[in-house]
Formats: C-alpha cells, structure tokens, sequence
C-alpha cells in the first residue's frame, strides 16, 4: 500500500497543476475583427425588398421541419458572397456536423471569410478537424470559455466550477451580414431526424433585414471577447497532429468518405431544390422583428439586469392581455414564475404550456424539478401538456430518402422535445431560451421576437392540431390528483394516473430529488 505522504504529494501535485492551469490561459491576444457591412442587396435583390427593409421591416420564414432546417443553413453556406458567422454550442463529430464543415470548406475555398465559434462544452472529438480548418487562410475558429484541462475536466470541474458552469447556449448562423437562422437546433443529426434512434422536435427561424444588423453585433462581441480563444492557442503545437499538411489530409479524408461524387451532388443538390420550392411555395414574410440575445459576459457574471436576455423579451413583448402560449423542452418556472403565471390565469389570461414527459426528457431531472410546480398551475387553471416519447411517423424522413435507410424500424421514433419558443397577444419569440433558471441566469441565449399576428395564428393553429397527437394532456380530478389524458387515434382516451411509462422507483427518485437545492442551476 502507497504510504500516506504519497497520496499528500499527489493531491498536491494536483492542485498546482490545478493553478497552473488556471493561469495558462488567463490572457487572450486574438486580433479583434471589425464589423462588416451586411449586403442585403444580394439576399434581396426585389425593389419591394428594398421598400420593406427601408420600413425597418424583417423578412422571416420559420422552420419546422429537420430537413428543411438544415437545407436552409446550406443555402446560407453555399450562397454567402463574403463572410460566414456561425456560433453553436454543441456540433458533434457526425454526419451532419461534418457535412456542413465540408461545405464550409468549400465556401472558404471560393473566398468567403469563415468565423465559427464552438462553445467548449462540446468537447473534444472535432480537435483535430477543426485544427486542419483553421490552417485555410479563410477559415477562422475560436473556442469559447475553454475548459482549461480539455482532457481531464474533473479538474475543472473540482476548481473552477463556477467558470464552468455557465456556458454558451447561442445558436446562430449569419450570411453576408444579411441573412441568418436562429432557433434551437444544434449541428448534430438528432436535431434534424437524421438519427438511427433518436430524434429531437424543434423550431428554427430564418430571418434576413434589419434584425440580422443586432445579430451581427452580439456575434462581434462573442468572437471578440476576452473568453473567445483561438483553437491553436489551446493545442500542443509540437504534438504529431499539429501537421501544417493537415488540411490536405482532410481533404483526402472527405474525399475518402464520400467516394461517390455524383451521389453526394445529388444530396445537395436535393436540399438546395426542396428550400427553393419551399421558398417558392412560402415567400418570405415581413414584421417588425427584435434580435434579443444575452451580452458575453453574462457568463462573468458582470451583465446588467437591462442587458439580459429574458429582461430585452419582457421589455418588447410585455404582460399579457388575452393568451399567452410557452413551448419549452425544460420547463422550471420556479415558485416566483409559477405564481406569476398562476396570477394571469387566475385574471382570465388563456395559458397553455407544453413541455417534456418524463420519459421524453433528455435531462431527467430536469423534470424533477418542474413536477412540484405543476398541480398549482393546473389548479390556476392553466392547461398543461407533456410530450410523448414515441410519436408514430406516417413519412419516411429525408435522411432516408436520400441514404436508403429507414430509421428507426416499425415507424416508431424515440423522441424529446428541443423547441423554445412561446407567443404573447401577436408577438413571437423563437430561439434557444428555456423557461428555466439555466436560461435566465446561467447560459447566454439568443432568438428573435417577431411582431405578428400571422405567426401566432400559425403557431395556434399548429398547437390545436398536433397537440392530441403529439402530447398528454394534464388535468386534476374531483381529489386534486394529477391525471394525464392520452388521445388515440380512434377517438378513445387513455387515462394515467402517474407519470406515463415510468416506474415507481423513477417516481421515488425525482420526489427525493425535489429536496436537494439545486434548482437553481436546473
């Protein structure tokens, strides 16, 4: 057995490998980036274009759909004339992430300045790949609020984790200054039902005019702030990986993974066709439209009340008059929202709120700590509903289309609802805020609020349909219990008394949860 002194000397080692890490990354020299000028006239090139932009009107178009989704962030891509901002907090090692590094590349290859900026959080399976990139002279990658011990992040975790904790959750893609998707999805093939198992539900919304010039400038502040650090300043320049032949080698390598041109043209030229009979089918529509978004140095804890995000959403869209409507994947209100809420409803304010079943919620107990709220706000009279982990599919999905496979089997898909977005009396917020503690204090978020009526007509109208499809609905019953309300196709309604498909030991693990207080990091 090591004697005691060892195991001192290790722990000590430890701690001032510990604070040798914390200094080593203190001071960030990135150049700082000057503001571009967008060009609206090559993403809008119609005088009535021009009219509306000079009304100070947002053209918008949302995005429901996975495929159409990710085709429109290619359309971005392959369109852009001169610069490229995409900032994301997750973008996985997969299909999907690489295939839009690929056309990245060749967009930085034709000329157009390329910036990404990648939360850390992500992790480190894209290193090397991203290194290669950052090796094009148009191709720019910056990491943001790095963990200083990449490769063993418990230290981090141990000694920095208030810096840890707070994280970038933005999730933005801009074209020539002028055009850009926000929403909440991440570059991972579960948000864009091209997973073998697994498929999230979200919104996104294209926007393009005089709400793309604030999303410039937030994304400014981000590639310019003291957190953002260039990715070869984390890396061991003299390792074997850090080869300055390395964008060659990846090129060979999507040259080696896509072996048959002619059926990869064929991929994107499908996407670029869809969009553009999307587009053609649905025109663009134009409101007065706000890009909110949290400062970077939220994640400092040095943003003022007024400069945070959930402050600029109720600033522009106010208390409710009539209804108001919340879709979020994590929903915590807390015992101040939930009052709140419950005061509105109680006044007559029509309030539906759809979040997670517990069987569909990715970050279970997140769902913890959102179940003590809910026999209040039904009480309150607001109406609840929890989504389904498996939602029948009538469609195959284009990933299979274009891939051949069918995923998964029997057209049962396991899913989790990723969207946020809620609407209030004609005004519609879409982005990556959720209605959680998280959202509000800890993350930085961004999304678009939208003056329109058609929108939340749209949205309502949507709700209405798919809801008894897609949802249980909550209510209590003549005991003040919980009950939970499943709707079948034939017109039958199924009735739960717990939590459906979970069992009691899952139940008695979330009661036992409700009383660590951690809610607020939730």
């Amino acid at each position: 057995m090591m004697p005691l002194k060892y195991y001192n000397m290790i722990w000590l080692c430890c701690l001032i490998l510990a604070c040798t890490g914390c200094n080593s990354l203190e001071q960030n020299y990135a150049a700082q980036d000057a503001p571009i000028e967008p060009d609206f006239e090559h993403w809008m090139p119609r005088p009535e274009a021009q009219a509306q932009l000079q009304r100070g009107q947002t053209a918008y178009l949302p995005l429901y759909d996975g495929f159409i989704s990710i085709a429109s962030r290619l359309h971005l891509i392959h369109n852009a004339k001169h610069h490229l901002d995409l900032q994301y907090y997750i973008w996985t090692d997969d299909e999907i992430g690489h295939l839009v590094l690929a056309e990245l590349l060749k967009a930085a290859d034709r000329g157009v300045q390329v910036r990404l900026l990648i939360d850390d959080q992500n992790g480190t399976q894209l290193d090397d790949t991203l290194l290669a990139l950052s090796h094009h002279p148009n191709f720019k990658i910056r990491l943001f609020n790095p963990y200083k011990f990449r490769h063993f992040r418990a230290l981090d975790y141990a000694f920095r984790m208030q810096a840890v904790n707070h994280r970038m959750h933005n999730k933005l893609i801009i074209a020539d200054g002028a055009i850009a998707v926000t929403g909440g999805r991440n570059i991972s093939r579960e948000y864009f039902d091209a997973s073998d198992d697994f498929q999230f539900t979200d919104v996104d919304i294209l926007f393009a005019g005089n709400a793309v010039k604030k999303a410039n400038d937030n994304f400014r502040a981000f590639w310019n702030h003291e957190l953002s650090f260039n990715l070869v300043q984390l890396m061991d320049q003299n390792s074997n990986k850090y080869h300055r032949n390395s964008l060659t080698l990846l090129r060979e390598k999507y040259a080696s993974q896509q072996l048959d041109e002619q059926e990869v043209q064929r991929r994107i030229s499908f996407a670029e066709q869809q969009v553009a009979q999307y587009l053609k089918q649905r025109s663009y529509h134009w409101a007065k439209a706000h890009f909110v978004a949290d400062p970077p140095e939220k994640i400092q804890g040095k943003a003022k009340d007024e400069e945070m995000i959930y402050h600029q959403i109720i600033q522009i869209m106010g208390t409710p008059d009539q209804h108001l409507e919340l879709v979020s994947a994590y929903f915590i209100p807390t015992q101040r929202g939930t009052d709140y809420m419950s005061r509105l409803a109680e006044n007559g304010i029509d309030i539906r709120v759809l979040t997670n079943s517990y069987m569909a919620n990715d970050v279970p107990i997140v769902h913890a700590f959102y179940q003590q709220y809910r026999p209040q706000l039904l009480a309150s009279g607001i109406r609840l509903y929890e989504f389904k982990r498996y939602i029948q599919r009538e469609e195959r999905t284009w990933y299979e289309i274009i891939t051949g496979n069918v995923i998964p089997a029997k057209g049962r898909s396991a899913s989790s609802l990723h969207a946020k977005f809620f609407d209030i009396d004609g005004k519609v917020f879409i982005g990556s805020f959720n209605f959680d503690p998280r959202s509000a204090f800890l993350n930085t978020e961004v999304g678009l609020v939208l003056e329109s009526d058609e929108l939340q007509d749209e949205i309502s109208d949507s709700l209405n349909q798919y809801l008894p499809q897609i949802a249980y609905e909550l209510r209590l019953d003549e005991k003040g219990q919980i009950i939970w309300l499943d709707y079948q196709k034939d017109g039958s309604v199924i009735q739960h008394k717990v939590d459906p498909e979970t069992t009691s030991f899952q139940r008695f693990v979330m009661n036992l949860m409700t009383h660590v207080p951690i809610e607020w990091m939730m």
